[in-house]
């Protein structure tokens, strides 16, 4: 039989890149903020933009350290985490508010259903 190579710290890197991809799509798109530049003034971004280059690191170091098999087989795992979490975020949304919630908070989480919804 055939001896698999013992890979040190791919599990560690593909959480890593998982939870990157999702940080980045579903806590960076709820915050738009912005920065005074020089020469250009303010600049106003999705906090998502902050994340999501992480994820290209970690799968350049994938690829280069791992291959493109391996890499590939992250991506699809990241792709997989981020249709379950939106699915999971849509169903969260779409419940019946309790009657204990605020009329604030449940407008809150119907305009977030909706925007989800138009995406």
């Amino acid at each position: 039989m055939a001896e698999q190579k013992q890979y040190r710290y791919f599990d560690l890197i593909m959480a890593a890149f998982v939870t990157v991809l999702l940080c980045s799509n579903l806590i960076g798109v709820h915050k738009v903020s912005s920065v005074n530049l020089p020469l250009y003034g303010e600049y106003i971004f999705g906090t998502g933009v902050l994340f999501f280059p992480l994820s290209y690191l970690f799968g350049d170091i994938l690829t280069e350290v791992y291959g493109y098999a391996r890499s590939r087989k992250v991506i699809w795992a990241g792709f997989g985490a981020l249709i379950f979490a939106s699915i999971m975020a849509y169903i969260v949304t779409s419940l019946p508010a309790a009657k204990t919630m605020s009329p604030e908070s449940q407008a809150a989480v119907t305009l977030s259903s909706d925007r989800l919804g138009e995406l």
